[in-house]
């Protein structure tokens, strides 16, 4: 049966987001890519990012017949774009069974063989796969906490699974055109029917209950996350998180009321990402990773993949002793080698 992938990127080469890897990563294993990206918003305009994000699929595209493009104009106004851009770079798909990755997330090599076995023997009684998450922080360290080590991946092309706010959660805004929802629920991207129930993964290529042992689970499925490799990288791209996140949860009731982040300081949506100070960030990174109990540990003995190779050697990272304060630093242990 075939494999179809799906992405939406937003500003790759802005934020240096590792999307031309993750493009290379699943080439090999899938029988059609499909990635949604942003063209010229005239709604808005006029404004675009122009960071040559688009340019770079597009040659991408002529050099691979297995890789389709798809430039949209985004509705930004939108609480749930974040959902709506996965469940529209799923409608592109026509292969029988569907991968969903992010624009920093990359395979592992090793898992090309049992991705081909998992093509071959689906079974129809299969529905949303979970597979595991190898989660980078700050170079060479891993988080082991357990949230955003399963993350639901694989399942058929059945038209009535897409993405989105799971009815339940919606709250309608009063113009009576968009859903939010409140604060801590849901991401609004998650799995949903076509009724908007929420969907979960009933089988599992992974096992996060023996985390790290199960990274080197012959049978498991891992893909690397990168999201929090570089923090100055990571917090460069807090503007326009925060502004999904934001207008997901009823922080700002449109684009042009976003002038405000998260933080208190002022921003603008379609400017370029600005490097901020070591000291202006790391403090705040300091407190979520105690807030959300991250455990962190070296991670000597597993590969980046190849193809991540120079991505990985030109981001920044910092010695985790000048970061972190003392009971961070004794969640700071060595994997086991293999």
């Amino acid at each position: 049966m075939g494999l179809g992938v799906y992405s939406y990127i937003i500003r790759g080469v802005d934020y240096d987001l590792p999307f031309v890897e993750m493009i290379k990563s699943v080439l090999p294993i899938a029988d059609e890519v499909c990635i949604l990206t942003h063209k010229t918003n005239e709604k808005y305009g006029g404004k675009d990012f122009n960071d040559g994000t688009l340019d770079i699929l597009k040659s991408m595209e002529s050099a691979e017949s297995n890789l389709h493009i798809y430039a949209e104009e985004f509705d930004f106004n939108n609480p749930a774009i974040d959902g709506l851009s996965k469940a529209i770079s799923r409608s592109k798909c026509k292969s029988k069974i569907l991968m969903q990755i992010d624009s920093d997330e990359v395979l592992r090599e090793q898992d090309y063989p049992k991705i081909e076995s998992l093509k071959s023997n689906w079974k129809s009684n299969y529905g949303i796969i979970t597979c595991g998450v190898i989660n980078w922080f700050n170079g060479d360290y891993i988080n082991l906490a357990a949230a955003g080590w399963a993350k639901e991946r694989f399942s058929p092309n059945d038209g009535r699974i897409t993405h989105g706010i799971p009815t339940d959660l919606r709250v309608p805004e009063s113009n009576g055109k968009y859903y939010r929802t409140n604060p801590g629920v849901t991401d609004g991207a998650g799995y949903i029917d076509s009724d908007g129930n929420r969907m979960e993964g009933n089988t599992f290529m992974c096992d996060p209950s023996n985390l790290p042992e199960d990274i080197y689970n012959p049978s498991s499925i891992y893909l690397h996350h990168y999201s929090w490799y570089s923090l100055p990288r990571k917090w460069a791209m807090k503007q326009t998180w925060h502004y999904f996140w934001g207008r997901l949860q009823g922080k700002y009731s449109s684009l042009e009321d976003y002038r405000i982040d998260l933080d208190g300081n002022r921003v603008d949506f379609w400017g370029a990402p600005k490097k901020s100070p070591p000291h202006s960030y790391i403090q705040a990174i300091t407190d979520e990773v105690k807030r959300k109990g991250k455990k962190l540990v070296k991670a000597k003995n597993i590969d980046h993949p190849e193809i991540m190779r120079e991505w990985v050697d030109r981001q920044i990272v910092y010695i985790p002793g000048r970061i972190f304060s003392k009971p961070i630093m004794k969640n700071i242990g060595v994997l086991p080698q293999r």
